[in-house]
């Protein structure tokens, strides 16, 4: 591989690998701050997961319509 191919490749890889920290850095202060959170308000880590899910994705009707159809499986299977 020739040197100037290798050290753009070099510089490449570097950027990745400084996203992939900065995701990593990212994640650890989401989970500290649901931990917050359950302390705080005693809302469970699951929920705090699937509210911030579903505001970022602003797909609550979505949501709803899927919950219907687990509480029609839940009902027939009970």
């Amino acid at each position: 591989m020739e040197a100037a191919l290798k050290s753009e490749l070099k510089a490449e890889i570097s950027r990745i690998v400084d996203l992939m920290i900065q995701i990593e850095a990212m994640r650890d202060k989401i989970s500290a701050l649901k931990k917050d959170i359950k302390e705080e308000y005693g809302i469970p880590v699951a929920t705090i997961t699937k509210v911030s899910t579903i505001v970022r994705k602003e797909n609550l009707n979505e949501e709803e319509e899927k919950w219907e159809e687990i509480k029609e499986f839940v009902e027939a299977c009970s």
